[in-house]
């Protein structure tokens, strides 16, 4: 199986390296070329300055000159595009690299399973051989005791089919129905078939109507952290039986906005009390009213067409390639200033969530540490130890991991998320109707939700993080909010 993966992975990279050196030779040659032009060109403006005398000389010398700018700019923007087909080649190889990666590791994983399955499977029946052997034994001794005139059974040749007493063969069919079950499992650990144990998800009360009982997951004490052993029961509307509706807007030139959640709104507990102190309390109940809220993270594909639309540079997106990944290296103020335009876009009103917004989605009606439970799962999402192909080598394209229960992806990890509020130390004074808070001179803005080089730890749903409002980094985007 590995020899198959290894042929696939060189099938797969041959010719994309081979196109690769080839274009790279290509924008050699092209630079050469722009260099002796220019060598040419800085070669006859002096010549046109020291040696022309006459007026034709010095027009048809201006004309050459005209003729070697016109072919340098022509090498400029063919070595341009070459060079970006070279970036976007790297980008492919490396993803291919991660594929293979990704390959290698799932094909050793089944290995081992199946290897687990076949040396329990031999072990039951070495148990059982022995069971057997006991049994006839057993049975011997019995009958001897029944019938005590009766000489000794001899020795009982296992060969050949024991002769038992049916209680020893219903037990032996037992054995036999187990050792079916066994196989069983081997074959659907081979199929990388995962069982699931069923999650208890904390259930609150709705802040309208009567209280529901309850049911806090089954997390061992020993590995929950100490601020998370005792519970505060949450006032909330609970996760919901199905995603909530999507909508997306149109935009004037027909093309269509952000997906946005349509989220009911409804009361919470945000944020956590902790012994050790932090920024993420004191717990407090907020109320939020209906808004909408992103589905993903907003892309470079939707942010570059407001960037060419309103003339701003385009961000930096560090070789990891642009399309459907979170768009990063965006200040507070592009973030806003990207709502703004769908605000005029669409005739809604769009803006960036509020942190108790942000919060209340972030937790989908749940009260745990992450939308998935209170611990730390591999493979739920992007982080610098998460246990994913891009961990804290680039950002993921949007959408890669599981949704919440509330339909939105990538909550937790992948990259921070700007939102509305100015940076406070402490919730004491903070707004209980769901606003922003932008009090306290707005040094800093505060950002939510983990990110690829980041750890596990801080994308849990009530964790902060402040930058300064004009911070362009590689792990810091946004998603967008609207009103109803």
């Amino acid at each position: 199986m590995n020899e198959q993966t290894d042929r696939l992975e060189l099938a797969d990279t041959g010719g994309t390296l081979e196109l690769r050196n080839q274009l790279e030779q290509m924008r050699k040659d092209a630079a050469e070329e722009i260099a002796r032009l220019n060598r040419k060109l800085a070669e006859r403006e002096y010549a046109m300055e020291s040696t022309v005398s006459s007026a034709t000389e010095r027009q048809a010398m201006q004309q050459e000159l005209t003729t070697l700018r016109h072919s340098l700019g022509e090498r400029g923007k063919t070595l341009d595009r070459i060079t970006g087909e070279c970036r976007r080649l790297e980008d492919e190889l490396e993803d291919r690299h991660q594929e293979a990666d990704a390959l290698k590791n799932e094909v050793q994983r089944k290995e081992t399973s199946l290897k687990a399955a076949r040396d329990e499977l031999q072990r039951l029946r070495r148990q059982m051989a022995e069971i057997q052997e006991q049994s006839v034994d057993i049975a011997a001794v019995i009958h001897q005791a029944q019938n005590p005139n009766l000489l000794p059974l001899p020795p009982v040749d296992l060969s050949t089919p024991p002769r038992v007493v049916p209680q020893v063969i219903s037990f032996s069919a037992g054995l036999l129905s187990g050792l079916a079950v066994i196989a069983v499992v081997a074959v659907f650990l081979w199929g990388g078939i995962s069982l699931e144990l069923p999650r208890f998800w904390e259930r609150t009360t709705s802040s309208v109507g009567e209280a529901e009982p309850v049911a806090v997951e089954a997390v061992p004490a020993s590995e929950r952290p100490e601020e998370e052993v005792t519970l505060i029961p949450a006032v909330s509307v609970g996760p919901p039986a199905e995603p909530p509706p999507t909508l997306r807007d149109r935009l004037r030139g027909g093309s269509l906005g952000p997906t946005m959640a349509v989220l009911a709104g409804g009361t919470f507990r945000m944020g956590q009390n902790s012994m050790g102190g932090g920024d993420s309390g004191p717990e407090h109940e907020v109320r939020v009213p209906p808004f909408l809220i992103g589905v993903y993270e907003v892309t470079f594909q939707q942010y570059d067409g407001f960037a060419r639309a309103t003339g701003r540079p385009l961000p930096e997106a560090f070789g990891w390639g642009r399309g459907t990944r979170p768009v990063v290296a965006v200040s507070w103020s592009d973030a806003q200033a990207y709502a703004d335009w769908l605000t005029r876009q669409t005739g809604k009103r769009y803006r960036l969530p509020s942190e108790a917004e942000w919060e209340f989605a972030a937790r989908a009606g749940v009260r745990s540490s992450y939308p998935w439970g209170f611990s730390m799962e591999r493979g739920k999402a992007l982080c610098f130890d998460c246990g994913s192909q891009w961990d804290n080598r680039s950002t993921a394209p949007v959408g890669s991991f599981a949704p919440s229960a509330f339909g939105l992806y990538d909550t937790a990890g992948n990259v921070l998320e700007w939102v509305a509020d100015c940076y406070t130390a402490s919730y004491d004074g903070a707004p209980a109707d769901g606003r922003a808070r932008v009090d306290g001179g707005c040094t800093n803005r505060v950002a939510r939700g983990g990110a690829f080089n980041k750890p596990a730890a801080s994308m849990k749903t009530h964790v902060r993080a402040k930058f300064l409002p004009e911070s362009r980094l590689n792990m810091l985007g946004f998603r967008v909010a609207r009103d109803p």
